[in-house]
């Protein structure tokens, strides 16, 4: 990225690569709200095995050149695809059919998802590559994805372990892969990932690194410890004051009960879905849920809340506007997700004034520990949730945690934040 005196500055050409963005969900829209950021710093190629349309419809107007297969992906399902890594096995060849120019390419930032460290053998060895290693695949590393709501295992867990032995080995073989390229580096979304990697991968974790600081490397330009990267929101989609389209967003949205409390998330035992409606009993606050879910999982969740006497209401898909609405009138946002990565859930209820009541756990410590603007809670302290519940009523309480939770948002997790520590890791 030389220049002769007196020319513009090269714009650095990063190329983006998810393996999928199917599910849309938090990390994937994060991601997109980052390339229609960054196109006004960087030439952005964004490549991935799997963009539907309202994955593209997020993209808006940004200037992007996008890299995808001819032929929709038809991703191997079932048992024997879990045996065997199948999706694996297929994304590394149908990589190697979409056309990347490689040419024009001066780093290469990887977003963890299925299929995606797979292109790994296909970048040229002089490229810098950052993995945002947002978490370890957790269907392969722990047994939270695989219990039933109520946290019963759905299958025996030394059978779950041995199913994805195959999908183990090879996860590990490409990270190994990846931290033997000089200028590689690998990052979780946390402090919490961070240490995570360390018993994961093996990699060295240091807990005075600041966001975005690059590793520390080997002589050779290899990386010697694991750093993080930390999620942001676009604030400007969070307002201070309510716009009219939240109330109008969900004018056709089902009756919510009064008062209530919110989680985000699919209906899971790793979102915690079933101890938080559970927390509620007793509280006449009900619970409205956003982020779908498998249909049956959805009706023992009504199930429950019916035998418990708590309103239940789970949401559409909302948009952005009624989001910001539903968050706004909830009397708090709460998760007792299982170890949740990093959680933007506290966040977005800091930057419009509603408590964030989070269980005491993973990410929630990293994002919730330099602020007061609500609570960390033990998980089994019922005590202190019923407590949490009624000091959310408190109007002086409620206007404390406001005032200081918005500017803790703006100075740390915004888009300006996030690019600049992604700078900082890929060395621009």
């Amino acid at each position: 990225m030389a220049q002769e005196e007196g020319e513009a500055p090269k714009r650095p050409c990063v190329l983006i690569v998810r393996g999928s963005f199917d599910a849309l969900g938090g990390a994937e829209r994060e991601l997109l709200q980052l390339v229609r950021a960054v196109d006004r710093r960087w030439d952005v190629v964004l490549a991935t095995l799997d963009l539907p349309p309202p994955a593209k419809e997020l993209l808006g107007d940004a200037n992007v050149h996008l890299c995808t297969p001819e032929q929709h992906v038809v991703w191997p399902t079932g048992a024997r695809a879990e045996l065997t890594a199948a999706a694996s096995k297929h994304a590394e060849t149908v990589w190697s059919n979409v056309r990347i120019p490689w040419d024009r390419i001066d780093a290469v930032h990887l977003s963890v998802c299925k299929g995606t460290l797979e292109i790994l053998p296909l970048i040229p060895g002089h490229l810098s590559v950052h993995y945002h290693c947002l978490e370890p695949p957790r269907w392969l590393y722990e047994d939270v994805l695989h219990r039933r709501l109520d946290g019963r295992p759905k299958r025996p867990l030394w059978l779950t372990r041995l199913i994805f032995t195959t999908q183990r080995r090879r996860d590990r073989r490409l990270v190994k892969a990846l931290l033997n390229r000089p200028g590689s580096a690998i990052s979780g979304n946390s402090m919490w990932i961070q240490r995570r990697l360390k018993s994961v991968y093996g990699l060295a974790s240091d807990p005075t690194k600041e966001n975005g600081e690059p590793p520390l490397r080997d002589g050779a330009g290899r990386p010697l410890e694991a750093t993080h990267l930390m999620h942001v929101i676009d604030i400007d989609a969070w307002p201070v004051e309510a716009g009219a389209s939240e109330r109008t967003d969900l004018a056709d949205a089902p009756t919510l009960p009064e008062p209530y409390v919110m989680t985000v998330g699919r209906v899971s035992h790793v979102k915690g879905t079933w101890a938080t409606l559970r927390s509620l009993s007793g509280t006449g606050l009900g619970l409205v849920h956003v982020g779908g879910g498998d249909a049956d999982d959805q009706a023992a969740l009504h199930a429950e809340a019916k035998r418990l006497k708590i309103p239940l209401v789970c949401m559409p898909r909302l948009s952005q506007p009624g989001l910001v609405g539903l968050v706004r009138n909830a009397h708090a946002v709460v998760s007792h997700a299982h170890q949740e990565p990093f959680g933007l859930t506290p966040i977005e209820a800091m930057a419009v004034g509603t408590p964030a009541l989070m269980v005491d756990e993973g990410g929630f410590q990293c994002t919730m520990a330099g602020v007061e603007s609500g609570r960390l809670l033990r998980r089994d302290d019922e005590r202190a949730w019923k407590q949490a519940y009624e000091d959310a009523k408190n109007p002086d309480l409620r206007r404390a945690w406001a005032e200081v939770g918005r500017p803790y948002v703006e100075e740390n997790f915004t888009l300006p934040v996030q690019i600049a520590a992604l700078e900082r890791m890929m060395g621009f």
